[in-house]
């Protein structure tokens, strides 16, 4: 099996699934946030998604192009195009994207029984306490980032992906709670749900391409703790991934964010 058709089977296939619930959803009467947004503001929300799409490239693919020069995983030349950006083949970089349309439509699915006067009222309780996890999170890490560059000096070679991963993951979260943590707060159920959902699922199909022989990863620069093929460090990135994609779309539903958009339609 080749990486496209890897992404053909199980990461394509899950999100056609989903748009197909959401479809019968939405003839049933129910809608989630990104239908509502898409509909009230076409063109602008899908700039905003657009832009959110690069961003995730511009953010991710550097990163992962360091892990592959660091050893931490290799793909099998034969099972891609041969296409590649900063050392990371175009198949992977389809497979950031698919994962986020993955979240985004976990998170649509997972609005659709919400009420909105119970997440505006959630709002208005949290945002006075924000600043609580900010500072934590921020604190974190700094600490993180110390630990890691003292990881990577030291060369204890098998907590490179760790070292690498944890920053990556925290450093958008302390962005994100610092801007809308009451927006964040306020779809605390649809983020958890459209974090653990993907993250599971996409486990499991990383130990089908493990099994595969697309990709790979260097026993010495992992803890090589596992469950079946899939090491731990990777069910981390893909909770850590997932649940970056659900913040940033519960921040673009935060009543600030609202503000903004409706501001922006009246030229102010």
């Amino acid at each position: 099996m080749t990486y496209f058709g890897f992404l053909l089977r199980f990461i394509v296939a899950a999100n056609a699934a989903l748009w197909v619930a959401r479809t019968a959803l939405r003839r049933a009467g129910r809608e989630g946030w990104l239908v509502r947004v898409v509909r009230r503001s076409p063109s602008r929300m899908t700039g905003y998604f657009a832009i959110l799409s690069v961003v995730i490239l511009l953010y991710t693919t550097p990163w992962d192009g360091a892990l592959i020069r660091l050893g931490v995983w290799a793909y099998a030349r034969q099972r891609v195009w041969g296409l590649t950006l900063d050392g990371v083949p175009w198949e992977e970089i389809l497979f950031y994207l698919l994962q986020s349309a993955l979240v985004a439509q976990c998170f649509d699915l997972a609005t659709a029984f919400r009420s909105r006067t119970a997440r505006a009222r959630r709002q208005t309780r949290t945002r006075q306490l924000a600043y609580l996890p900010v500072i934590a999170l921020w604190m974190g890490l700094g600490f993180v980032m110390l630990g890691s560059v003292y990881v990577l000096l030291n060369r204890w070679t098998h907590l490179t992906y760790l070292a690498m991963l944890v920053p990556w993951i925290l450093l958008p979260l302390a962005v994100q709670t610092s801007y809308g943590f009451d927006g964040i707060a306020a779809q605390a159920g649809p983020v958890a749900i459209s974090t653990v959902a993907p993250a599971l699922y996409l486990s499991i199909c990383d130990g089908v391409a493990i099994h595969s022989g697309i990709w790979f990863f260097h026993p010495e620069r992992i803890t090589d703790i596992r469950l079946g093929d899939v090491p731990i460090e990777e069910i981390l990135f893909f909770s850590g991934s997932s649940l970056i994609v659900a913040t940033s779309l519960a921040v673009i539903a935060s009543r600030r964010s609202e503000r903004w958009l409706r501001d922006r339609r009246a030229g102010r």
